[in-house]
């Protein structure tokens, strides 16, 4: 990236030699990837013209004291300046094209309760947002990031052809681990104490403190947490489920199933002591009024327990 632009810089700075544009050509014809880099960077050159011109000023001065050094001072010193300029212009250029190209989206998305939404991200990826759910979206020049703050998303990656430099590393990042995806779709589930990670196709590296990168496959299960190696895991439900409106529950704890419900609608929920741990197993429906308070009704019907309204609350014992 920056031989790229230092080469455009010197090439557009009136400096260049006859010698230099022969060594630039030579550059070009070393590797296919260069010359694909600078037909980019030669196209960008274009929507950078439309730049709002406050979003471009240090790089037209910066380019205009380079040629007010190159007339008005004595040559070894012009070029001495030129160098300096050369490289801030190079920086300053990488800066603005990391903000302004194709390649750019900085998105903040979310969801409400009971709420499921799909975006298209500007490179292709369809990206699902569970029930209550925040994500930012940063895509920038080499890397496209999606930090999930709290809930649930599923994700199929697009084929990205707006990477300068070809296809861009992508990310996703929670509090407890940092993935990165390699071709692939997947569902990332952010508790309190782990991120909870599902693979439908491709490969996904798990990254978690400093330990090796541990890979996982397609229909492969994960949870991270903290800094501890991420561990493969069997789900008591199916963990794709919610993309089609339901909870499929087999053999799940009454209290672990009743918190996933109430993700989907605001509902208090206390158990005895005997009625906590009894299995359900069923297909719960999603996209209804008040699921969590229709699956709990369901679910009395078929087991030995009694539930109880105290105000917003509900309160279950066994018969």
């Amino acid at each position: 990236m920056e031989e790229l632009i230092t080469w455009s810089v010197k090439l557009s700075s009136g400096s260049a030699s006859v010698k230099d544009e022969e060594h630039f050509l030579q550059w070009r014809a070393q590797d296919p990837i260069h010359e694909a880099a600078w037909q980019k960077l030669h196209a960008m050159e274009q929507e950078l013209g439309a730049v709002p011109v406050n979003k471009r000023p240090i790089v037209t001065q910066t380019m205009a004291l380079m040629e007010k050094h190159s007339r008005t001072t004595k040559q070894k010193q012009a070029f001495k300046h030129i160098g300096l300029l050369t490289g801030v212009a190079v920086c300053t250029l990488a800066f603005v094209l990391e903000q302004v190209g194709p390649w750019h989206q900085q998105t903040h998305l979310a969801t409400t309760i009971g709420e499921r939404s799909t975006f298209t991200l500007s490179d292709g990826t369809q990206l699902t947002l569970n029930t209550n759910t925040s994500v930012d979206v940063h895509y920038a020049l080499l890397k496209r990031e999606i930090v999930l703050n709290t809930g649930e998303i599923y994700l199929e990656t697009g084929k990205d052809t707006q990477g300068l430099f070809g296809r861009r590393s992508f990310w996703v990042n929670t509090k407890q681990t940092k993935l990165e995806a390699i071709g692939t779709k997947f569902s990332v589930y952010q508790k309190e104490e782990n991120t909870r990670l599902y693979v439908t196709e491709g490969i996904v590296a798990l990254h978690s403190g400093k330990h090796t990168p541990v890979r996982a496959y397609a229909n492969e299960s994960y949870s991270a947490q903290g800094t501890a190696l991420p561990m493969r895991t069997e789900s008591q439900q199916e963990p794709m489920a919610w993309l089609d409106g339901v909870i499929v529950a087999k053999q799940m704890r009454l209290d672990e199933l009743m918190a996933e419900l109430t993700r989907y609608q605001t509902l208090s929920v206390r158990f005895s002591s005997d009625t906590a741990g009894l299995q359900v197993s069923g297909v719960f429906q999603l996209n209804r009024k008040q699921p969590a308070e229709h699956a709990l009704n369901t679910i009395a019907q078929t087991l030995p327990i009694r539930v109880t309204k105290q105000n917003d609350h509900f309160l279950i014992r066994k018969k």
